[in-house]
């Protein structure tokens, strides 16, 4: 294994990162919350200047009745109008000085203590910014030894027995510890925000203790983000840049995790519920706060322009004839009003750019995660079929690539054994066979004596072929288990049954483990469906068909409604990335042959690509031959070029057929000739008023007439499916 460059250990990073894109998603919605709040409390505040405009209203009037008022009269209106001049003036003082050291009072005395210094935003704030200071205190404290070991190792100093003991028990524990710490102020405010709402005493009015409801979800959310986020990325760093450099490599034969029987699917499900579900709720959260409640308005009744901009339309076939009509019919109605939807548009688009950092590094996890194991288990599977049989791959992971890798790490392990050992005893039995011939020519005498010896050496000889078979045994143990994870990797076949009135799978793999895969997935509303025929079969092909199958799982997950062309071109990339393919002379050519067709379940109509695999289709007693671009998925002789869109109109009864080489080219017969493409057809055309169950069974039964007692010289994979 090659000494890869020593990283540097990312605690500040992490940390800095988790809280800066925690408080871009939380002060959109603050400042909106702040903002859609902010009239309730200017009208709150208008209440003094509302009572003064009332008050000058009746000077007024009484000031325009006064010529008719007699002089006792006009002195009695001048004593009352100073009484309440005095009695208003102290009103305002009082109110003017709760509002400049209070804050705006609420209806019931509770909302001055919202905007207080010691209020319960001012304390939640406060709360929060301590305890994120010793957040980084108690990360930096627990990462130091860990940046400590690192910086030693860079500069090739010796480790201390105790620090590198510290580091080997406390690294695979990083991921929960650190996502734990960074998020510890979060969890701590959300407790304190609980205890605060329960008593209204505490918070104030409803509308403050509304707003703080809204601070409590937001902060959950983000919280969540947040624990998601420092967990995912430190795992991946500890799977791809730590591990090598604190374990040994003997340790790292084997898995050093604790926990074992992780899965590949459920990282797959996390990356895809966040690349769906984080930007529909931040649409979803800003679109409820920003509906107003038609009750809210309190009106009696509605005008026509009212009901107009109200319910648009719509007023022309709903009491055409009347000029007013009741608000109650329309009170448990919502609308947006114009401020709010502007403030919603620029809340979403900052949330869905936060969002997006986060779902553009999680996929580039998740990626890695998967392919930089896969890329080393090839790369020594390739050593190891070029003759260096001590080579061994590094178990980075805890799930079913790890499996594989551990398994191939025994089985290339059992077999450098098993060869040094078998090496051994013939050397010592050439050696003794020498020596008894050498005593045969000197000493005839011993005749007896070296025929017995030679005996011995002949039931040796039974033991160790015994033994030999034995291994084999070993080895074929290991393949099995291959199998089982790569029927496992295979989409069930449930969802051909669910959407389609009838399919076949015919796969007969030639040596356990197979290069022919076939893949299925249903996205808005389309079918994928391929087949694809790998380089080689058993052990390589299975990886190559791993790759294959996870390299589209990506593709799909990431991207919508692509044509089956543009998912070859990009499988077409992965592949030649992750096997370093570059086109030099002498390189290997691996790569894949697949026929990839989506179909849209409503529409009835099918596009299809094909890298040298074609499609069969058959309507009635025609059968159109559709042909692929003669290219690989992978490196080839000419620069490469985009994949041809075909496009079917399907009719229902029509039968679609993909199938690998494996059947056309199987030698049998009389003259131990290949089965051919046209025999294929031909038989395909033959049996098509028969059931898909019953054609497969046809097929299987003509496969095994006209191979006889040859071997099965490659995977064999056909699908049928019918509309």
């Amino acid at each position: 294994m090659v000494q890869k460059q020593i990283p540097a250990y990312f605690g500040f990073r992490i940390y800095f990162t988790s809280v800066t894109l925690f408080f871009f998603l939380v002060i959109p919605f603050i400042g909106f919350i702040v903002y859609q709040n902010a009239p309730t409390f200017l009208q709150k505040h208008a209440d003094p200047v509302n009572r003064a405009l009332t008050l000058k209203d009746s000077l007024a009037t009484s000031l325009d009745s006064i010529s008719r008022m007699n002089e006792t009269e006009v002195d009695s209106l001048v004593n009352r109008a100073i009484q309440l001049g005095e009695s208003y003036q102290d009103s305002l003082s009082e109110t003017s000085d709760n509002l400049i050291l209070n804050g705006p009072q609420s209806e019931n005395e509770g909302g001055s203590q919202m905007f207080r210094e010691k209020g319960p935003f001012a304390r939640y704030f406060s709360l929060l910014f301590l305890l994120l200071i010793v957040s980084d205190v108690a990360g930096y404290l627990y990462n130091r030894p860990f940046k400590r070991y690192f910086r030693l190792k860079r500069r090739k100093k010796e480790i201390p027995e105790r620090l590198r003991t510290y580091c080997r028990k406390r690294l695979l524990q990083t991921p929960v510890i650190n996502s734990l710490i960074v998020t510890m102020p979060n969890l701590v405010v959300l407790i304190y925000s609980l205890v605060s709402l329960t008593g209204k005493a505490t918070v104030g009015g409803e509308l403050e203790r509304s707003m703080f409801i809204q601070l409590l979800y937001l902060t959950l959310v983000a919280t969540i983000l947040e624990i998601l986020f420092v967990f995912y990325w430190q795992k991946h760093r500890v799977h791809i840049s730590y591990i090598d450099h604190i374990y040994s490599a003997n340790e790292l034969r084997r898995q050093v995790f604790k926990r074992k029987g992780g899965k590949i699917r459920n990282r797959l499900l996390v990356a895809s519920g966040m690349t769906t579900f984080l930007p529909l709720l931040i649409v979803i959260v800003y679109l409820v706060m920003s509906l107003s409640a038609v009750k809210d308005l309190k009106y009696e009744n509605f005008s026509r322009q009212q009901r107009e901009i109200l319910i648009g339309s719509w007023v022309t076939v709903s009491n055409t004839d009347k000029a007013t009509v009741p608000a109650g019919k329309y009170k448990k109605m919502f609308y947006v009003n114009a401020i709010d939807s502007m403030v919603m548009l620029v809340g979403i688009g900052s949330g869905i750019l936060v969002s997006f950092i986060y779902l553009l590094l999680f996929i580039r996890w998740t990626n890695l995660d998967i392919t930089r194991p896969v890329k080393e288990l090839l790369t020594s599977i390739r050593n190891t079929r070029a003759g260096e049989l001590e080579q061994y791959t590094i178990v980075r992971t805890h799930d079913e690539i790890g499996e594989l890798a551990e398994g191939y790490n025994e089985m290339t392990g059992k077999i450098h054994d098993y060869v040094e050992s078998i090496s051994s005893m013939n050397r010592e039995l050439e050696e003794k066979v020498k020596a008894r011939t050498q005593e045969v020519v000197m000493q005839k005498e011993e005749i007896e004596a070296q025929k017995e010896e030679i005996e011995a050496q002949l039931d040796m000889t039974t033991i160790q072929r015994d033994t030999i078979s034995k291994q084999k045994e070993l080895i074929l143990d290991s393949i099995r288990y291959a199998e089982r994870i790569q029927s496992a990797i295979l989409p069930p076949a449930t969802l051909l049954k669910d959407h389609l009135s009838g399919h076949f799978i015919l796969f007969k793999p030639r040596d356990i483990v197979s290069g022919d895969y076939y893949w299925t997935t249903l996205q808005h509303g389309k079918l994928y469906i391929a087949v694809a025929d790998c380089t080689g079969h058993g052990v390589p092909g299975a990886f190559l068909s791993m790759l294959g199958i996870s390299s589209m799982n990506e593709i799909v997950s990431r991207s919508e409604n692509l044509s089956p062309g543009k998912i070859l071109e990009q499988l077409r990339d992965i592949v030649t990335s992750s096997l370093h393919q570059s086109g030099t002379k002498g390189e290997t050519q691996d790569g894949i042959e697949i026929a990839l067709c989506v179909l849209d379940l409503q529409l009835k109509v099918l596009e299809f690509a094909g890298a040298n695999r074609p499609l069969y289709h058959i309507r009635g007693e025609t059968l159109q031959h559709i042909r692929p671009d003669r290219m690989p998925i992978g490196i080839y002789e000419q620069e490469p070029s985009p994949f041809t869109n075909h496009q079917i109109s399907l009719m229902e009864g029509d039968t679609i057929y993909l199938f690998s080489d494996g059947y056309v080219d199987q030698l049998g017969g009389p003259l131990r000739k290949t089965f051919r493409a046209g025999n294929f057809r031909k038989l395909l055309l033959e049996i098509q008023e028969l059931s898909m169950a019953e054609q497969k069974e046809v097929l299987l039964k003509k496969l095994k007439v006209w191979q006889g007692e040859i071997e099965q010289i490659d995977d064999i994979l056909v699908m049928g499916i019918r509309i």
